[in-house]
């Protein structure tokens, strides 16, 4: 009589994937609704609704909901996007070079170009989903945080590299994502001047100073002025 083979002796079959590949196909589909929802505020502008979203993507609203958890999720998971490319740029500017100028060329530069590549999202995740969802005024400045810290370790290494204190470094660094910030928003709607020119006036505010600029030979002008009289 042979002899049972035991639990433990017995071959075992693998396991189906299927609870990977249905994650897998969770996310794909996912991302084929963000692509979806991104080709609707392009198309729409900031004004968009979330039935010309789920429209753009050929489902229903429900439908859209449910696969990116609503309205607050879907907007979370743009600017998520958003924010991972703009430090990309920003990441591939800071580490493009030696010189301080040209970093700081770069660096503005690379900021502007994604406000002028993606002026409609910048809009809707800027103005309208800030002031509507408390969460996005926390996202936004969680993502400001970190570009300032990033451009703060530059800084400082350029001040250590010139022997120079570094102790002003993360302030200078904030100063700077902030008037950069003020200067997108501004010239994201009027276009006055074209971004390679943009970014050579913010340059030369930044790295010549008001002072070295002929605004400050008018402002010492201006003060002999008053001495003489």
């Amino acid at each position: 009589m042979t002899p049972r083979r035991s639990t433990r002796e017995r071959p075992r079959r693998p396991r189906p994937q299927r609870h990977a590949h249905d994650g897998e196909r969770r996310e794909a589909r996912r991302e084929e609704l963000l692509d979806a929802a991104l080709r609707a505020i392009r198309r729409h502008g900031p004004g968009v609704s979330m039935e010309q979203m789920a429209a753009e993507a050929g489902v229903t609203k429900p439908i859209l909901y449910r696969h990116v958890g609503g309205r607050q999720e879907l907007v979370s998971l743009l600017a998520v996007r958003f924010a991972d490319d703009l430090l990309a740029r920003l990441g591939a500017a800071l580490d493009s070079g030696n010189d301080p100028r040209e970093i700081l060329v770069a660096v503005v530069d690379r900021y502007l170009e994604l406000i002028e590549e993606e002026s409609e999202l910048y809009r809707f995740l800027v103005r309208r989903v800030v002031a509507e969802q408390a969460g996005a005024q926390e996202a936004l400045s969680a993502l400001i945080g970190e570009i300032g810290r990033r451009v703060a370790v530059v800084i400082g290494e350029q001040l250590r590299v010139a022997d120079l204190d570094s102790g002003p470094a993360e302030a200078w660094a904030f100063a700077l994502v902030g008037m950069v910030q003020g200067a997108g928003d501004w010239w994201v709607d009027r276009r006055t001047v074209p971004r390679e020119r943009l970014v050579e006036y913010l340059a030369a505010l930044v790295w010549d100073g008001l002072g070295r600029l002929p605004l400050g030979q008018v402002a010492a002008e201006g003060a002999g002025t008053r001495e003489e009289r």
